[in-house]
């Protein structure tokens, strides 16, 4: 049984190839608001009688694949410094430079 450009299934399932599409395109990993837009447009293209009888290709919405890379870009390469498995030289503190002057074991009056 056709009605207006829609097809739809013999008895009280109206609609049943439709919500089949839907179902399908959801398994396909296609969201279902995609397909239920476009029944909506339908519904209301099929009350009105002037645009019964033309074609709705020019009303229907025509969504695009996107296909989105979600990698993210490598930043440019940066160029390493050679590895040392040993650490740098941790710095003199005040108190080895008094050590190494000999200045640590002199009394206050001394230094001054």
């Amino acid at each position: 049984m056709v009605q207006g450009n829609t097809v739809s299934a013999i008895g009280p399932f109206s609609g049943l190839k439709e919500v089949r599409k839907v179902v399908l395109d959801t398994m396909k990993n296609i969201h279902p608001i995609y397909n239920i837009k476009t029944l909506m447009i339908k519904r209301e293209l099929a009350k009105d009688s002037k645009l019964r009888l033309q074609s709705w290709e020019r009303f229907l919405p025509q969504f695009k694949h996107k296909n989105v890379n979600k990698r993210k870009e490598p930043k440019e390469k940066t160029v390493k410094k050679e590895y040392t498995p040993f650490p740098p030289p941790q710095p003199e503190s005040q108190i080895d430079k008094e050590l190494a002057s000999g200045e640590y074991f002199l009394k206050a009056s001394q230094k001054k």
